[in-house]
């Protein structure tokens, strides 16, 4: 089978879609398909991670910081909304315009988060589109048009009501080799020896809501002394998060690690004690995943798909949205008990490794491209796996 997926930002940031489908790529490849992707990079700048031949990468306009960076900026909201849109159809015409020029077309086009790419395609070519979260009413009509539909998390338990059709959910997966809680650390080089580690690993935009974190530091560090928190990630919001940590209260203790890659983070998290995740939205973030497979208590915002993977008390915490001492509370639950800290995260581990794997989350995403190919050739029905 021959896979083309469209990931518009690889070459620019690395979020948690980005990592899922370099993931389902090598996944697929090991089970003997043929994978490339596509991907964009801005008009007048380099792309900021270096990629491998198998992906293809496009000029187009790439405002994305620009909307982070403006987007709850009063009276914004629609032309930022109007930006983004102009963008995302300026690549996926030029991909379908790449894809049609190939010798050999792909079986399949799997866009993640580009809901015009079943409107825009070229030749016919089955079309699969990634939801990771409730899309603008904008691409309702787009949506019909693909022929399937893919989630996990809120958006595959949600999301079939409100578009009026199927959607396949295919969970997503986590290197249990990668991450592992065995290993080499950070923590004697960044000389926090002797320190209790809350680690926060995300891109610095708003709907991260990593100002959250900082804030319940703020209340945390006033009770624990030798309390730490990391933040591992870069992103548009970094100098204003870097002047909200050097508030009263918190010169030092919050310490800003910037970009790392991802295959440099297991070390990372297990320099930690315990992993904060404090989104406004995450639909099933691959960090809470790797935090639980690096044997790691979550603490979290109990929003979009994260029941999924933590139970309140039992692996982790669940804290109410935008609630700063809820999750200060939380906070010092894990970093004020060792014994309870361990043993929340070997249960996390455990749980990692038996129940998420990538090489499942391809076979499971495998099948629906054999649906929609043999559908598409035999205009049969499609129907959603459950």
């Amino acid at each position: 089978m021959r896979v083309t997926m469209l990931v518009r930002c690889l070459s620019m940031m690395h979020g948690g879609g980005e990592t899922r489908h370099l993931a389902w790529a090598q996944a697929l490849r090991l089970a003997g398909h043929a994978v490339t992707i596509i991907t964009g990079r801005p008009l007048f700048a380099a792309p900021r991670y270096e990629l491998d031949a198998s992906v293809t990468v496009l000029r187009s306009p790439y405002v994305r910081d620009l909307v982070y960076r403006w987007q709850n900026t009063r009276g914004c909201g629609r032309l930022l909304s109007q930006m983004l849109h102009a963008d995302e159809e300026w690549f996926c015409r030029a991909a379908w315009h790449r894809i049609a020029a190939d010798a050999q077309p792909p079986d399949v086009v799997h866009a993640h988060a580009l809901y015009q790419a079943a409107r825009l395609r070229r030749g016919g070519i089955p079309t699969v589109i990634n939801l990771p979260g409730e899309p603008n009413p904008r691409y309702l009509a787009d949506l019909q048009l693909a022929d399937a539909l893919v989630a996990d998390g809120w958006a595959a338990e949600h999301l079939p009501a409100t578009l009026g059709r199927p959607v396949d959910n295919v969970p997503k997966g986590v290197d249990t080799t990668l991450f592992t809680p065995d290993g080499p650390s950070v923590r004697r080089e960044l000389g926090l020896d002797g320190h209790r580690i809350a680690l926060v690993v995300s891109r610095l935009v708003p709907i991260k809501n990593v100002a959250l974190a900082i804030e319940a530091m703020s209340t945390a560090a006033a009770s624990q002394s030798d309390l730490i928190m990391v933040v591992v990630g870069d992103g548009p919001l970094r100098a204003s998060l870097e002047a909200q940590a050097a508030g009263p209260g918190l010169a030092g203790r919050v310490r800003f690690a910037g970009g790392v890659a991802h295959e440099a983070l297991p070390a990372w998290y297990r320099t930690a004690d315990l992993f904060v995740l404090p989104s406004t939205f995450d639909n099933s973030p691959n960090v809470a995943l790797e935090a639980m497979a690096s044997g790691l208590p979550v603490v979290a915002t109990d929003v979009g798909g994260l029941r999924e993977y933590v139970q309140d008390s039992v692996n982790g915490s669940l804290v109410p949205s935008g609630d700063a001492a809820a999750l200060a509370r939380a906070i010092l639950r894990y970093a004020s008990d060792a014994g309870l800290s361990t043993r929340v995260g070997r249960r996390n581990r455990d749980e990692a490794v038996s129940r998420f794997s990538w090489a499942q989350s391809a076979q499971r995403l495998q099948a629906v491209y054999e649906r929609v190919i043999g559908c598409r050739a035999g205009r049969q029905p499609l129907r959603a796996s459950a």
